[in-house]
């Protein structure tokens, strides 16, 4: 009699991939993997670390952790080029896109994505965020008009916050955001050649509007956000780079001459501050990532 050879147990795809890029933040990134190890779905859960180039042991942070994935980056290219690496090597239908200093409930991932499976409408979820001492963090607003996004690249700042239509949002900010692989693909991921560390994801919020789609702000998942990271790069660089991906949403959703405008009152705006090396950066369209 020939006793058939055991197959090996099916192993089940992730049912999410968590795309987290680091730079020298090793202690708000093992804060966010150890929350992440206690997901009510850690069984189902890809953990994808793209390191642009640390030198604080963030790259290491995959020692101990077999569930974790580190993807080294020789440096920084800007968040858009590493979250792209990140979902194209990502094996689940569900993109999250998390950053370091957010520490999500153990029931967080779960609830996205039932949110999204529930609901075939919705193209992305975000979670309802709180402060270390529980005080609510607003994330939403609405799509921004040229004013709004001159000022908040010039001078850094979050765009207007804006309440939530039932439970879905124009926009959201990326601290925590689950989005369809299949739509991502759809539009060829985030664009590298227009975004370098801002706006990539107002472009897909404004895709998914387009769309007909939704954003929806799950209630149910939660999780808390830490004050903000070191900067990457020198104020006027990130501002620069802040105009010049600004001026590329604008060129392709309200056309040339909008984003020509929208350069020139910055640039004059930064000029009339003495703010001259930012004039300087916006005039020649200086970019974080040195080879745009």
């Amino acid at each position: 009699m020939v006793v058939p050879e055991s197959s090996a147990p099916e192993t089940l795809p992730p049912l999410v991939s968590a795309v987290i890029v680091s730079l020298n933040c090793r202690t708000e990134l093992e804060r966010c993997l150890d929350a992440l190890a206690r997901s009510t779905v850690l069984d189902r859960l890809e953990v994808l670390v793209v390191d642009a180039g640390s030198r604080d042991g963030s790259a290491e942070v995959d020692a101990g952790r077999p569930w974790v994935q580190v993807i080294r980056m020789p440096m920084y290219f800007g968040k858009t080029r590493a979250r792209n690496i990140g979902t194209r090597t990502a094996r689940a239908d569900l993109i999250l896109f998390l950053d370091p200093r957010v520490e999500p409930a153990p029931d967080c991932v779960a609830k996205l994505a039932a949110a999204l499976e529930e609901q075939p409408g919705a193209t992305a979820a975000f979670p309802v965020f709180h402060d270390p001492d529980g005080h609510a963090v607003d994330c939403a607003f609405r799509l921004p008009d040229s004013a709004q996004l001159r000022r908040a690249s010039l001078e850094l700042e979050p765009l207007p916050r804006a309440p939530l239509s039932g439970d879905a949002a124009e926009g959201v900010e990326d601290w925590a955001v689950a989005v369809r692989k299949s739509f991502l693909g759809g539009m060829n991921y985030l664009n590298e050649k227009r975004f370098s560390e801002y706006w990539a994801l107002l472009d897909v919020w404004r895709r998914i509007r387009g769309a007909g789609k939704r954003i929806v702000c799950v209630t149910g998942a939660a999780a808390v956000l830490h004050p903000p990271l070191p900067p990457v790069a020198a104020r006027e660089e990130l501002a620069a780079d802040a105009v010049a991906g600004a001026a590329s949403y604008l060129a392709k959703h309200e056309g040339f001459f909008a984003a020509l405008l929208f350069r020139i009152q910055c640039f004059f705006a930064a000029l009339l501050s003495f703010r001259l090396s930012l004039a300087w950066n916006i005039l020649q369209g200086r970019r974080l990532d040195p080879t745009q």
